[in-house]
């Protein structure tokens, strides 16, 4: 019974767990020229090619605070 009990409740927290793993599509490789917080929702600004052609796109909250302005995204991820 104990057995049983004690998988069920492993079961249950691995879905909780993975249901709040936030998964976002990856940005364009360059350089974080900014970062915006809105609200609970975190946005890093990359320029790619050094051109002034930026792309905003939306990261998890551990990305926002691994990436400063002036790292290379997305090595500052990885790092």
């Amino acid at each position: 019974m104990h057995r049983r009990l004690a998988a069920v409740l492993v079961a249950v927290g691995v879905l909780v767990l993975t249901g709040c793993a936030q998964n976002f599509d990856q940005g364009p490789e360059g350089k974080v020229t900014e970062k915006i917080k809105d609200g609970k929702k975190f946005y890093l600004v990359v320029d790619p090619a050094k051109a002034g052609d930026q792309k905003k796109f939306r990261v998890s909250k551990y990305d926002y605070h691994d990436c400063n302005r002036g790292s290379k995204y997305p090595k500052c991820v990885d790092d």
